[in-house]
């Protein structure tokens, strides 16, 4: 496995890693990426009784009480699948007036394959980095322009309509018994320091292990783990505090006729959810007369202006963390220089 040593990258193997001889070897900022994943994997394996190849989508919107892993949002619905892939596998997906992402990582959070829209993703063992078992999310997004009820009707179809074929079921055994209990203290100290210094990781954090950095690797599947490449959707960060912010934001160079939307979305310091009416997404955007968007940033409890057009709510009397979301981009460079400037701009505004 590859990992990032004070920013040099080394092959450590699971015999010279520290084990407690009771409960499996210690997680630490070398493992970090192989153990996140690990552990993902069996989260989402104790879902389907431990049976690989099940399709398992997420019927609800993300909130408070069903976030499982840091950083959700409610721009999609979540599909999620532990595929063996020896012998060959593939995920197809078909036509949805919406945005569509397949997203395969393998165990080193590797990005295997990435495709938006309709069509189908192949997959075999010989582009893993590591072992058969990929882990598979589908992002299906939401038709805000419906009424609630048809809006999630339309999307609950358009992930019945995920579909995968495969030549192998053999059971995922992870290749390292790690001791999970020591991850959160490994996974809370990056993004501790991430949230008091936030900057854009997932530039060079996501990808496969041949493009990516492997310290921003390690930082984004800490804050972020299964997001998606540059190629398919671009993350920036942003932290502030106080109970009234605004911006006013451009029009980012999106493919919209495909589904792109951006979006805004508010954490506590943490990186989790703690506050209704969290995120706003373009789709729902109310524009001004020029084409661009004024965000009201209004802490939990203070009372919506007149005015007021595009609300989305912090947590009150703290210091808060966000993420611009842009989907589906016509280049990704130009998108994450878009982003990355207004992030930057907003955490030195936001945190006067």
């Amino acid at each position: 496995m590859c990992i990032a040593v004070l920013g040099v990258c080394s092959t450590v193997g699971a015999e010279t890693q520290p084990v407690d001889k009771n409960n499996g070897v210690i997680v630490t900022m070398d493992n970090f990426i192989h153990a996140d994943s690990t552990r993902a994997y069996l989260k989402e394996l104790a879902q389907t009784g431990g049976k690989v190849n099940v399709v398992r989508p997420e019927r609800a919107r993300t909130d408070t009480d069903n976030q499982d892993v840091i950083r959700m949002n409610d721009d999609t619905l979540y599909t999620r699948i532990i595929l063996d892939v020896k012998g060959g596998a593939e995920i197809s997906t078909k036509d949805y007036k919406g945005y569509q992402n397949i997203n395969v990582l393998d165990i080193n959070h590797s990005q295997i394959a990435s495709l938006t829209g309709k069509g189908t993703v192949k997959v075999d063992e010989s582009m893993l980095t590591e072992g058969q078992h990929v882990y598979v999310i589908v992002r299906t997004g939401l038709l805000r322009n419906l009424p609630e009820k048809e809006m999630m009707a339309r999307a609950h179809k358009a992930q019945d309509n995920i579909s995968i074929t495969y030549h192998s079921s053999e059971p995922y055994v992870p290749s390292v018994d790690y001791d999970l209990s020591t991850l959160d203290k490994v996974k809370y100290e990056i993004f501790s320091n991430f949230a008091k210094t936030p900057r854009s990781v997932a530039r060079r954090g996501f990808g496969t292990m041949k493009e990516r950095n492997e310290d921003d690797a390690c930082v984004v599947v800490a804050v972020g783990w299964g997001g998606l490449p540059g190629d398919q959707a671009v993350y920036s960060p942003f932290s502030g505090t106080g109970e009234r912010r605004q911006i006013t934001i451009d029009r980012p160079n999106l493919k919209f006729s495909g589904g792109a939307f951006f979006s805004f979305t508010m954490y506590n310091e943490n990186g989790w959810i703690a506050t209704k009416k969290y995120a706003i997404n373009s789709d729902e955007m109310v524009a001004n007369e020029d084409g661009t968007y004024a965000i009201i940033f209004l802490a939990s409890g203070e009372p919506v202006k007149k005015d007021d057009k595009n609300v989305v709510r912090t947590p009150r009397g703290k210091v808060w963390t966000g993420v611009l979301r842009a989907y589906y981009p016509v280049d990704k460079t130009e998108t994450y220089d878009w982003a990355d400037n207004w992030t930057k701009k907003m955490t030195k505004e936001f945190r006067k």
